[in-house]
């Protein structure tokens, strides 16, 4: 295997395509870094697909997979070149929005919510459709790093859970 290849599936979700985790850190303190030398804000979407363990029990992990994959494409078709979509770990993701304030990323956040209530589903004997939560937070106003950012926009995805599911929240 080439070294490009090796290196590429080093930063990236098996399932999804996405960028992992630990290369969402990598990039989020660079772009913090920028951004402070840039004097411009970058907000941070956190993405919880809401019941996924239920659709996992009743529906089985194929069809899991496969919502995960429709979702991380439907991420990568909404946001811009600039952006950086992870899978964070089970069924959250984090989009990094360069330039962007906690005002437009809510709006944002607030569309990939409509447009992922869309999507149908087939299980075994049934159609079904799933929601997400999401949370946001902006740098350099939520948080001076990139723990702080990470813990306040999991803090507001778990605002958003907590009132109810399939909604956006912020600080």
């Amino acid at each position: 295997m080439a070294q490009a290849e090796l290196q590429e599936q080093a930063i990236r979700d098996p399932l999804t395509g996405l960028y992992n985790r630990r290369y969402f850190n990598e990039t989020l303190q660079r772009e913090l870094a920028r951004a402070t030398r840039g004097n411009y804000s970058v907000s941070l979407v956190m993405i919880d697909i809401d019941h996924f363990k239920n659709i996992n029990d009743t529906f089985g992990h194929a069809t899991g997979d496969l919502i995960l994959k429709n979702f991380a494409q439907q991420l990568l078709e909404q946001t811009r070149m600039d952006d950086t979509v992870c899978r964070y770990g089970g069924e959250e993701f984090l989009v990094l929005l360069p330039n962007v304030t906690q005002q437009n990323a809510v709006k944002i956040a607030e569309e990939w919510r409509r447009l992922f209530e869309q999507n149908q589903f087939q299980g075994q004997h049934e159609a079904f459709q799933t929601t997400i939560s999401c949370g946001v937070a902006e740098f350099p106003l939520h948080g001076k790093n990139s723990e702080e950012l990470i813990s306040i926009v999991d803090k507001s995805l778990y605002r958003a859970k907590d009132a109810g599911r399939n909604q956006v929240a912020s600080c």
